[in-house]
């Protein structure tokens, strides 16, 4: 599961992806980052060679799970200025009878596809809300639109309602018999009105009636995590990202 957590990589179409024999590295418009690691040479060497890539973004993120090497990789970026900024588990779940997945959704809470470009805008804005980033350009939310409308519907964002208002977003993408669960996220003021568990149930039957069998994401342990283990996804490993 951590491989195919290590290949699931975003890359929109102004970033650059650097794909090298002991690292992966993806420059955004907003920061550098080094998606996995596993090398042989000093890691010193390694973090200057991303610095020096990375060097007109403002932040360059690290990620760190059960397969970089060198082992002490958390430890070497510390002493280099890098500090832990988010923590998320890898985890999957198995999407046979997903049909009778049951999160005891409130009736109030409506879940659909983002199928049009005014949905597909609000549901990018309540995503840089919550997440604190930019929006993606307008133009990229314009190519979108235009991939569904000509019948492409293997990377869809979902919008979430709670008293007839968009409260959340999410998104996912198909990849063979696995769908990939991204960006979910409910607005502060429709927290705890089942409103997460909603998307999560959506996108699930979505994906499982598309033809994936399996189901995978990663959660931040401090939010979405337990909610996702308590809806039969099981937890196959870590990620640590660092920040400098």
């Amino acid at each position: 599961m951590l491989e195919a957590a290590a290949d699931w990589v975003f890359v929109p179409p102004d970033a650059e992806d650097f794909i090298g024999p002991d690292y992966r590295l993806t420059l955004y418009a907003d920061r550098a980052s080094v998606q996995w690691s596993a090398t042989e040479r000093p890691l010193e060497e390694v973090i200057a060679e991303v610095r020096a890539r990375g060097a007109v973004r403002p932040v360059v993120r690290w990620w760190v799970d059960g397969r970089t090497t060198p082992l002490n990789t958390a430890e070497v970026l510390r002493q280099h200025g890098f500090e832990e900024v988010e923590v998320v588990e890898i985890l999957a779940r198995d999407l046979a009878n997903i049909d009778r997945m049951d999160l005891g959704v409130p009736e109030d809470v409506e879940v659909r596809p983002a199928l049009d470009a005014e949905s597909i805008y609000r549901a990018a804005e309540v995503d840089s809300e919550v997440f604190g980033w930019p929006g993606p350009p307008r133009e990229h939310l314009d190519a979108e639109a235009q991939k569904i409308a000509d019948g492409d519907r293997s990377s869809l964002r979902f919008v979430v309602e709670v008293d007839g208002e968009i409260a959340g977003s999410a998104g996912y993408t198909l990849a063979g018999d696995v769908v990939r669960l991204w960006g979910g996220c409910v607005l502060e003021k429709a927290r705890g009105r089942g409103a997460y568990r909603a998307l999560l149930a959506s996108r699930c039957q979505a994906g499982a009636a598309a033809g994936a069998t399996l189901a995978l994401v990663k959660g931040r342990t401090t939010t979405s995590a337990p909610i996702l283990r308590q809806a039969g996804f099981t937890a196959y490993g870590t990620q640590h990202c660092y920040q400098a």
